[in-house]
């Protein structure tokens, strides 16, 4: 493997670009293709202008896509054999269920680009347990453009709503310049012993610097501490704050966008959080002191030695060309890892959730190798990560020891020669010491910002997606008669998928409790969320008491609505914590919710009553209790529209009839949807729906 990544041939290289979605990867591939072409977009604008479902895409739906970006394309069935004759980049089926980018083709290997992997040289041999034999063309047509319509996150954007980091800023440059006056004021001392209180014998005047510069030190040694008293504080704060701002914008995105990433991805968003702090608070002022820095001490190097000088500022520039031959390569194994840790997070989590079925299917072993798959993944990712830094930490030290070696033999030669004094010298080495340190640093953080982008996009995914747009609409609304009704209501999961709503007209009266039934899978649980506002119809409209629900407003539907549907959770806190929703909790009708519920005399018996922890997730909870406190929590907001989306699914007659009874009680409009006809008789109507169609009502 090539350990140095620059391009001394000339071709152009594709920058990868990672999938955010657990299936965008044909999306991803179209994105790094039209790049590569000239149409510079990010992958979250290709996602608001074409849409992804959860189901991916297919090679007609790619070919499409492609065809509206103005790309020809020319879909081909092939072998090995054939890839070399292939126009690259193109797109390759991967594994039956995958896309990834052919880049390029080498004798008998090929160089393949993964957006939910990473970019490696396969061999024919290995490739060929992957590749499914049929590959994707694309060419610009005639009327396509290259366009720059990538949209960045800006530091800006980060730190929106936080007081005092502009104050903090500026005092961690102020010191950091007091700090520096002593760094740039130690070769006076030591030109100043050396040519003039030596040779002179002056101890007086050698007291006299000693204790100057003393001084100096003591107050440079002051600042240091005060500045990094003022990074603690101010880098807590900032981390906080972005941090925070991030979750609120996070808890407000569409259902649609959890619904479509995976959480260990999600969770490494919020770590690209702790970098970009770092740079903000620490790198960005030392930047801006290291440049001031680095001029003025080859100032005052070029006026003290100027061959020298030379030979010092050629090493640093050596430096700063590997430095930028590896950018890269850096970038891409950056990526790979932050990717890879995301996968192996992700397995960790789904492992830990599903313990009781893997003790149930004796798969523990079986699944701990797949976790391990994914953590060598990680850790292999890391290597070569720390690979590529191990490659400028080596040049960082190599480089100066080899120009030092050559400044010393100049300087020698010149002292020889009674060109250089020895004092100098040493001002000169003072000089150099301090222009390497500072000329590297501000190197290493140009690069480091340069590889921030990585981060930025992570976080751009949650900063740049549209808000759930229930947050632009009234929050509350004078009055509500609970009268629902939907009015040719069309949906499905994306722009090229297949309906899966068609043509619903229903409409539910207050106090009406009104059963949904069918097979599984045709569009029941789907029509509960677009009542409930977490989906929008694709055709038609959902109105209240006449008023279309984004003009009445989805917040200000829901506080009027309750419902429990089939993936609720409870949360880690207490039996009475999670029915009032970890709010002041009123004792009376907490028990009165609980006895609708028929839950009661389950939480009396327990040793804590309303104060028993749950567990992670309600664990400690059987599925029948569990879902009886969901139903008590949904009570517990007054609601006057109840919605279950097989809400008593886990409880017996007995129960479920007990429930049923006390919610007919409180006259409130219940929507149902159920396959047990005991619920479905107990219903006022029965709407029937077949393959998201009402044929029966």
């Amino acid at each position: 493997m090539n350990i140095f990544p620059a391009n001394f041939t000339g071709r152009k290289r594709i920058m990868p670009i990672r999938q955010t979605e657990a299936a965008e990867c044909g999306l991803a591939s179209l994105a790094m293709v039209a790049n590569w072409h000239g149409h510079e977009v990010d992958l979250n604008m290709l996602r608001q202008r074409f849409g992804v479902s959860a189901r991916g895409m297919s090679l007609r739906q790619l070919m499409q896509t492609a065809d509206a970006m103005h790309l020809l394309t020319r879909p081909l069935k092939l072998d090995l054999k054939g890839l070399p004759m292939l126009h690259v980049p193109a797109i390759l089926h991967w594994d039956l269920n995958h896309f990834v980018v052919l880049e390029q083709v080498e004798g008998e290997r090929a160089h393949i680009i993964d957006p939910a992997g990473s970019a490696r040289w396969y061999e024919f041999e290995e490739l060929g347990k992957h590749f499914s034999g049929v590959a994707l063309e694309l060419r610009p047509s005639g009327d396509f453009e290259p366009v720059r319509a990538k949209r960045r996150l800006r530091f800006t954007d980060l730190w929106s709503g936080i007081t005092g980091f502009r104050r903090a800023l500026a005092q961690t440059i102020i010191l950091s310049i007091v700090m520096q006056t002593y760094v740039l004021a130690t070769p006076f001392y030591l030109r100043s012993a050396v040519d003039e209180a030596l040779p002179a014998l002056d101890n007086s005047l050698l007291v006299t610097l000693a204790l100057g510069f003393a001084a100096l030190a003591l107050i440079g040694a002051g600042a240091s501490v005060l500045r990094k008293f003022v990074l603690l504080s101010s880098g807590a704060a900032l981390s906080f704050g972005i941090t925070s701002n991030l979750g609120r914008r996070l808890t407000r995105l569409p259902i649609a966008w959890f619904e479509k990433r995976k959480v260990g991805d999600i969770l490494t968003r919020f770590q690209s959080v702790l970098p970009i702090q770092k740079f903000l608070i620490q790198s960005a002022p030392l930047a801006l002191i290291d440049g001031c820095l680095s001029l003025l001490t080859l100032a005052m190097m070029l006026v003290t030695a100027p061959p020298l000088a030379a030979v010092t500022l050629v090493g640093l520039l050596v430096y700063a060309a590997l430095r930028l031959v590896l950018l890269r390569d850096e970038r891409v194994r950056e990526a790979d890892y932050v990717k890879a840790l995301g996968r192996e997070q992700g397995a960790l989590i789904e492992t830990l959730r599903g313990m009781v079925t893997l003790r149930l299917a004796g798969r523990e072993a079986m699944r701990h190798a797949y976790w391990q798959n994914r953590l060598t993944e990680a850790l292999g990712a890391r290597y070569l990560h720390e690979r590529t830094k191990a490659w400028h930490e080596t040049a960082k030290t190599l480089i100066p020891a080899v120009e030092l070696v050559i400044v010393i033999y100049l300087a020698m030669r010149a002292s020889m020669a009674g060109a250089l004094s020895l004092g100098t010298l040493f001002a000169y080495l003072a000089y150099r010491q301090q222009f390497v340190q500072a000329g590297q640093s501000l190197l290493d953080e140009a690069v480091e910002l340069r590889l921030l982008d990585l981060h930025l996009e992570q976080l751009a995914d949650i900063a740049h997606t549209e808000e759930d747009l229930g947050f632009s609409e009234p929050l509350m609304q004078p009055s509500f008669e609970g009268r629902i009704a939907l009015r040719n209501v069309h949906f499905s999961y994306g722009p090229q998928e297949p309906l899966v709503l068609a043509g619903i007209d229903l409409t539910i009266t207050p106090g009406e409790h009104v059963a949904l039934t069918g097979p599984s899978g045709s569009g029941k649980s789907t029509l509960a969320k677009i009542i409930l506002g977490l989906i929008d119809p694709i055709e038609g409209q959902v109105l209240i008491d006449g008023r279309p629900l984004p003009q009445y407003g989805r917040r200000a539907f829901r506080q009027h609505v309750a419902a429990v549907l089939q993936d609720d959770v409870l949360y880690a806190g207490s039996i009475a914590d999670n029915v009032a929703s970890f709010e002041d909790v009123d004792m009376d009708w907490l028990r009165e919710c609980l006895k609708a519920a028929a839950i009661f005399d389950d939480v009396e018996t327990m040793p804590m009553r309303h104060h028993t922890l749950v567990g992670d997730m309600g664990s400690t909870l059987s599925g029948g209790q569990r879902q009886r406190i969901l139903l008590a929590r949904a009570l517990y907001r007054r609601p006057e529209v109840l919605l279950l989306d097989e809400g008593t699914a886990h409880l017996d007659l007995e129960h479920e009839a007990l429930v049923s009874g006390a919610i007919a009680k409180l006259g409130i409009t219940r929507i149902v949807i159920a396959h047990r006809p005991e619920t479905i008789a107990a219903a006022d109507r029965v709407v029937r729906l077949v393959a998201g169609k009402m044929v029966e009502s």
